[in-house]
């Protein structure tokens, strides 16, 4: 039996759209979890393959030896609404910062943007409740998708791009070098969305009169090897924010 772990958030959907019909025709079992247990179903061989995220990736280094799966991926590019920092209206200093998954990769990301380009160092805590409800307490929230709000907030993907010039990579698919099925591209392939674009743009709805263009960006959902460039960025950078102890090899399934 081949063994799947997917990630449950629905930002993923059209990743792994065509699963639950596909699967079970096939003697295949897929797993639906968090995040971070995505990438430890990975590390403690429970499964085959799992959809993962950059730190997932770079968790492995001293464990297995990971390759990339090219195929379904999401990677973005500059305004794309996949997580939004928000602060408190009229704020002067931001002390405290809160996140229903504190430990999804995006969120870390955000949290060392903050500190990166606005000097702000603080530990994201875990708060489950909704944006307005976090920001009726704290100073801020970071979150999955982007509410309509008169709130400040920053875009995160695009803060990335700001800062590095390259795609933030959100998520691909991993498996160990030494055991993984052999059909194991087509079936990542397959379980996803029949109409999964390869890139998917994104502008910024402007309610009203507006003197600012919308802002723009890319969500890219189907792997190219020009991308391979943005997770040895994503990778040096957590190392250098001491989240990884070493910097893996980007390792490509088939190739290294």
């Amino acid at each position: 039996m081949i063994r799947l772990a997917i990630p449950k958030n629905e930002i993923y959907k059209p990743l792994f759209e065509e699963c639950e019909n596909y699967c079970s025709t096939r003697n295949i079992k897929y797993y639906r979890l968090s995040e971070s247990q995505c990438t430890d179903y990975l590390l403690r061989n429970l499964v085959d393959a799992a959809f993962i995220s950059p730190l997932g990736y770079g968790k492995g280094v001293k464990i297995a030896d990971f390759r990339i799966i090219p195929g379904p991926i999401l990677f973005t590019e500059d305004y794309t609404e996949l997580a939004t920092i928000y602060f408190k209206q009229n704020l002067e200093n931001v002390s405290s910062i809160q996140s229903n998954t504190p430990d999804d990769f995006i969120m870390i990301i955000a949290q060392l943007l903050l500190k990166e380009k606005f000097g702000i160092d603080l530990k994201l805590e875990q708060n489950s409740g909704p944006r307005a409800e976090i920001l009726s307490k704290h100073d801020s929230a970071i979150l999955w998708g982007k509410e309509k709000t008169d709130d400040v907030t920053l875009d995160v993907s695009e803060e990335w791009f700001d800062l590095v010039e390259e795609p933030l990579p959100v998520g691909f698919w991993v498996c160990r070098a030494e055991n993984y099925p052999p059909n194991i591209k087509q079936i990542v392939s397959d379980i996803a969305s029949h109409s999964l674009p390869e890139k998917e743009e994104i502008e910024e709805q402007i309610v009203g009169e507006s003197k600012h263009l919308p802002r723009k960006g890319l969500l890219y959902w189907k792997w190219s090897s020009n991308l391979e460039t943005s997770i040895e960025t994503v990778l040096l950078f957590l190392y250098v924010h001491q989240v990884l102890s070493e910097i893996p090899a980007v390792k490509i399934l088939e190739r290294d």
